[in-house]
């Protein structure tokens, strides 16, 4: 049974999915920014100085951190995890990564005793606070039946997909359905309001069929329409615009290894600085 958890990524939904674990495990904590340690420090958790320190100090790890790069990084590098992991352990990955990224760390774990489960999750951080994220799982059943406890301090429904890399399909699939559908409610806005329709109105039959996620989206779309000058705003949409074309990213790759054409994905993907409303001077 599991007491000491690790959590790797304070972030946005980083930090409550940590704060959730606190008083029912001991856990240590590892984030670049040392605010957010301490706010989990406060919360009842210890600090861990590395991933290295916290696979030392703990059974099992979660790992919440931007991408595959940041997350191979802190799984496998030379002061990573598996540096300090022994026999036994479970790393639960709830970055959105490619699935192929999974199942590489998921060989090195295994090399030292370790498992990895690739824990993705749908929701905000509204719902990590509300404890009501939802959980893709792909790896052993033996593992998520180990470490199932620690997602269910966060999760309203825990999905087993499959073997390791199964729950990053099945978060790369959620995602490329949710940026569609966000684009979808965006066309469908400038194509009423310019044909006479009222927002209020359109929005009122546009809400027979939105979800939370959208609904949020919108109206903060239209602030920065309404706003362009407020830069927190802009920052947070420019912030998760790169996400969405990383994930798009992700989803267009893993369509071309299984060999299937997803010609809706490929055009969101060069259309997400326009969707989200904000300039990429990377592409455009």
């Amino acid at each position: 049974m599991i007491e000491r958890v690790g959590f790797i990524g304070l972030g946005d939904i980083g930090e409550p999915m940590a704060r959730n674990l606190c008083g029912a495990f001991e856990v240590v904590a590892h984030d670049l920014r040392a605010d957010a340690v301490q706010k989990l420090i406060d919360a009842g958790a210890k600090s861990g100085e590395s991933p290295r320190e916290v696979g030392e100090r703990t059974q099992a790890v979660c790992v919440c951190v931007l991408d595959d790069a940041s997350t191979r990084a802190v799984v496998a590098g030379p002061d990573g995890i598996l540096a300090g992991t022994g026999p036994g352990a479970i790393i639960a990955i709830h970055s959105t990564i490619h699935p192929e990224t999974a199942r590489e760390l998921a060989a090195l774990a295994k090399e030292r005793g370790a498992q990895v489960v690739d824990a993705q999750m749908t929701g905000g951080r509204g719902l990590a606070e509300q404890r009501r994220l939802r959980f893709m799982v792909g790896g052993d059943s033996d593992a998520l039946a180990t470490i199932r406890p620690v997602l269910e301090r966060s999760a309203a429904e825990i999905t087993h997909c499959g073997d390791v890399g199964a729950g990053a399909v099945a978060k790369l699939c959620n995602n490329l359905v949710q940026f569609q559908a966000w684009q979808g409610y965006v066309d469908a806005m400038r194509i009423g309001t310019a044909s006479g329709l009222s927002e209020e109105t359109l929005l009122q039959v546009l809400s027979w069929i939105m979800n939370d996620n959208a609904r949020t989206f919108l109206a903060a779309r239209k602030a920065l329409e309404q706003n362009p000058d407020n830069a927190p705003l802009r920052e947070r949409f420019t912030s998760v615009m790169k996400l969405a074309e990383k994930d798009l990213h992700l989803a267009l790759d893993v369509a071309y290894r299984a060999g299937v054409s997803v010609p809706g994905t490929a055009l969101c993907s060069q259309q997400t600085a326009r969707l989200f409303g904000v300039p990429d001077m990377q592409r455009r």
